[in-house]
């Protein structure tokens, strides 16, 4: 699990932004979890851990993870996405 938050920690500053806990404990989170999850799912999941952390912050961190090759979107048909681990 450390090298999906090394892989992701030079991810965000070569697009200029910060690392920040709320980011780490999505991440953290999200890897944690053994099956495909919604960003519902996920942002419920986080809330537990932090209840600080909002929707947008949970959606815009998992673009991020998205646009690092760490996960993948997929839609089973039902019209909700759903996020899985895409690296290793």
């Amino acid at each position: 699990m450390r090298k999906e938050f090394e892989i992701f920690d030079e991810f965000i500053k070569s697009k200029g932004l910060r690392h920040t806990s709320q980011r780490e404990k999505i991440l953290e989170t999200f890897l944690a979890t053994e099956r495909h999850l919604s960003l519902d799912e996920l942002y419920k999941l986080v809330r537990k851990k932090d209840p600080s952390i909002g929707y947008t912050t949970v959606y815009r961190t998992m673009k991020l993870l998205s646009e690092s090759d760490l996960c993948g979107e997929i839609d089973f048909g039902d019209g909700i996405s759903r996020f899985e681990h895409k690296y290793g």
